[in-house]
């Protein structure tokens, strides 16, 4: 699934170590007197830390908090020197609301994502104004208030739908699953995690595909379809199989290489 959550923090706040160091020395030896100007040191911004998309991704390790709580103070101190109604607002919004959502602290978060929302809708940008309503789907559902969150997830929906943006409904439909699980209808969660599956399935996406099953796997045990459960876990397990199966073979092609001959290079 790509570059993961924690391997990306992990390159942020080896940026952010190194920024303090050149600061600590720079003080030692007095070798400018201004010091160093946090403000001027490049910062991976939130967006590019932390994955967006399914709310599924929106889990970081605990040892993570602090680098997370540093990553807001800068972002605010950003967010504070904007006026006006600039991209870059909207961009900071949007993160803060990312960050505080991981931090689990959403009625923080559901304020950013409103104040995003609210901008967004004032420009009319049909991708960026699904973004919100799903964000704000995610962390209505966080606050408990369901019948909100599936609101928001619905007309993201539809949206998504006019922008024949296959991905994004199917991250919609995982949402709308999770809330109808969470609200012991499981019946709903199979028919939203149906949607995502085919979805997945279309874009030949096995771990979402693969994920979906579980879902709905899960909602079949539930409701004591032991039958159907088993065979969606067995798809489950299908795919994991194919996974290990192709680690394996990377692993053993890159220990192939690691024991051929270095040879030494000759430069003309």
């Amino acid at each position: 699934m790509g570059t993961s959550i924690c391997s990306r923090l992990r390159k942020w706040r080896k940026g952010f170590s190194k920024k303090k160091a050149v600061e600590e020395e720079t003080t030692a030896l007095k070798v400018n007197d201004e010091g160093v100007n946090g403000d001027e040191f490049p910062t991976e911004t939130l967006r590019e830390v932390i994955r967006e998309e399914d709310e599924e991704d929106m889990k970081v390790a605990s040892y993570t908090t602090g680098d997370l709580e540093e990553l807001i103070v800068d972002l605010e101190k950003q967010l504070k020197k904007i006026r006006c109604d600039k991209p870059e607002k909207e961009k900071l919004l949007m993160d803060l609301g990312h960050a505080y959502y991981k931090l689990c602290k959403f009625q923080t978060s559901k304020d950013y994502y409103e104040q995003y929302f609210n901008l967004v809708k004032r420009h009319r940008s049909l991708p960026r104004l699904q973004r919100a309503y799903c964000n704000l789907g995610c962390v209505y559902r966080r606050l408990g208030e369901y019948d909100k969150a599936a609101e928001y997830l619905e007309s993201g929906l539809a949206i998504a739908e006019d922008l024949k943006d296959a991905k994004c409904q199917g991250r919609l439909y995982n949402n709308l699953g999770n809330i109808c699980e969470m609200q012991k209808d499981f019946e709903g969660a199979i028919y939203y995690h149906s949607k995502r599956r085919k979805i997945a399935e279309d874009l030949k996406d096995g771990d979402c595909e693969a994920k979906a099953s579980a879902s709905i796997a899960n909602a079949h045990h539930c409701m004591g379809n032991l039958r159907k459960s088993i065979a969606y876990y067995e798809r489950v397990v299908l795919w994991l199989k194919r996974k290990l199966a192709y680690q394996e073979r990377q692993r053993s092609r890159l220990d192939l290489v690691s024991q051929q001959p270095i040879e030494d290079e000759q430069w003309v």
